[in-house]
C-alpha cells in the first residue's frame, strides 16, 4: 500500500477523493502514480519522491489535483 497518502491529504480534498478502505486507497494510488508519470510497479519511497517534487511546484500541484479528479 501507498506509504505517501497520508501525506496528500490536501490534495485528496481539493480533488474531493476520500478513500475509505484499502481498495479505495489502492485506486487513489495507481491514479496518483498516472498523473506523475510512474509505474504501478515502482517502489512507494520512488514515487513519493516524485509526488513530493509534484507538490512543491504550484503548476504541477494543480496538474494533479486536475488528474486525479478525472
Amino acid at each position: 500500500m501507498s506509504c505517501y497518502l497520508r501525506h496528500v491529504k490536501d490534495v485528496l480534498l481539493e480533488a474531493d477523493l476520500h478513500p475509505e478502505n484499502r481498495k479505495e486507497r489502492k485506486e487513489v494510488d495507481l491514479a496518483i502514480r498516472k498523473v506523475v508519470g510512474m509505474k504501478s510497479e515502482d517502489k512507494c519511497n520512488v514515487v513519493w519522491k516524485e509526488v513530493k517534487v509534484w507538490l512543491h511546484d504550484e503548476i504541477k500541484k494543480k496538474e494533479l489535483i486536475t488528474g486525479l479528479k478525472k
